[in-house]
């Protein structure tokens, strides 16, 4: 029977269930780490950090419409470019891109061949004439400096920007912004990072003269400032409010964790659905749809177990519904924090782009004009996915909330997180604009 998952783990350690659904839970976000963002990892929303509690909320709410995000570091802006890791080994500049390479970094020409005869012209040059520019660069270093990269075990992530080659956002200027060294363990796997070395390394490329080179100029973290919202107490208990409707839905505090009310909102839904189902099923569904553990309950197994019109009943919800369940929980959370981005965004200055004002009235004119035309001459499916990214954009502000940028880095309780405001709705029409899909 199913029963014994819950108080078994691999090591066959004894578990109560809140341990075993905490276990799973963190080795989750654990291999998160790789598979949804490459190299780099996966920038959480303050919604995604679900061991956050609604307290933290809170206060990053109050803070970020009082213009001071600045917990543990000031706050950056978060550009939209190219990716790319860079180290020094054995005196030789070597890159990156993901974990394989980490592990087994590539020289120059490697690495410029690895783009060579790329489908886009604009993507070969981006990385090939960044690479060029890196390795005139970072060998200029002082030996203090360089023990940063550990000899090829560390490397500075950065973000490569070149105006001829733009993704969402127009930039007017080619430049390398350095985020800060990830440490690994020498096998490809990224135990930690030091963002300090992304302004040293880069403070010291440009006392020797090596920051700017034949393409591209080195930059810092970009860091933004942010003004006190004009309507911060009507703002401040308006997303309040939606922070504490979401805490008494299930009766819960300012200092539970926001996981609570995900497994609580999981196990509703399950018992609506499931009522006649045995609780140690349930259990199984719970840490297959709440916690994408797709191991602890086997579906192929419930025809024997439940018989084949049960199974039906779930393997049909699991094929059919979880997908949309799934957003139906996240939205209300995502729903807030993008528009609160949207308005903390309104407030910011200080953007990597020369000229905002020009890339925001150009931004807002092209979605404008593409989503019409979609809408006039699009098939069904992209009809309908551009009508649902319009509602989710006015949901959080609406086409004149668009800023130039792809949001704003913060760090909290050493988390590095993100408010993106109306960027994730923009890169979705994009991409339906672009690609038709």
């Amino acid at each position: 029977m199913l029963g014994s998952f819950t108080i078994i783990n691999m090591k066959t350690k004894i578990l109560n269930y809140n341990q075993f659904i905490t276990e799973k839970y963190e080795v989750r976000l654990n291999e998160q780490l790789l598979i949804e963002g490459g190299a780099a990892g996966h920038m959480s929303h303050p919604f995604d950090e679900r061991d956050l509690t609604f307290g933290d909320f809170k206060k990053i709410i109050e803070a970020g419409l009082s213009g001071d995000l600045s917990f543990e570091e000031d706050p950056t802006e978060k550009t939209d470019g190219q990716n790319v890791f860079a180290t020094v080994q054995d005196g030789q500049v070597k890159f990156a891109r993901n974990k394989g390479e980490l592990k087994n970094p590539m020289d120059l020409a490697t690495f410029k061949q690895k783009f060579a005869g790329h489908p886009s012209k604009m993507v070969e040059e981006t990385f090939q004439f960044a690479a060029e520019d890196l390795a005139n660069a970072l060998i200029k270093l002082s030996s203090k400096d360089l023990e940063a990269f550990d000899n090829g075990k560390n490397f500075m992530n950065m973000e490569l920007i070149y105006s001829k080659n733009p993704n969402v956002i127009y930039y007017d200027r080619d430049i390398i912004q350095f985020h800060g060294i990830k440490i690994t363990d020498g096998e490809g796997n990224i135990i930690g990072e030091d963002n300090k070395y992304a302004k040293t390394i880069a403070k010291a490329l440009e006392d020797v003269k090596a920051h700017i080179g034949k393409v591209f100029t080195i930059i810092p973290p970009q860091i933004i400032k942010i003004g006190k919202d004009i309507d911060f107490d009507v703002n401040k208990s308006k997303f309040l409010k939606k922070v504490q409707d979401l805490e008494d839905r299930f009766k819960l505090t300012d200092a539970d964790e926001v996981s609570k009310y995900h497994e609580m909102w999981w196990r509703e839904l399950i018992d609506k659905n499931f009522p006649n189902l045995q609780q140690d099923f349930k259990e199984g569904l719970l840490l297959r749809w709440a916690y994408d553990d797709k191991k602890t309950l086997n579906l192929r197994s419930l025809d024997k177990e439940l018989g084949k019109d049960q199974a039906e009943l779930i393997k049909n919800f699991d094929k059919e519904d979880v997908k949309k369940k799934y957003k139906e929980n996240i939205r209300p959370f995502e729903d807030l924090f993008l528009e609160l981005g949207s308005i903390i965004l309104k407030n910011a200055s200080n953007f990597v782009a020369a000229n905002p004002a020009a890339e925001m009235q150009r931004l807002h004119d092209q979605i404008r004009h593409e989503a019409e035309n979609i809408k006039l001459n699009g098939d069904v499916t992209q009809i309908n996915k551009v009508m649902s990214e319009l509602e989710r954009l006015d949901r959080i502000g609406g086409i004149d909330s668009i800023i130039p940028t792809e949001g704003i880095v913060f760090v909290y309780k050493g988390k590095t997180m993100k408010l993106t405001g109306t960027f994730a709705a923009i890169n979705q029409l994009m991409g339906i604009i672009k690609y038709g899909r």
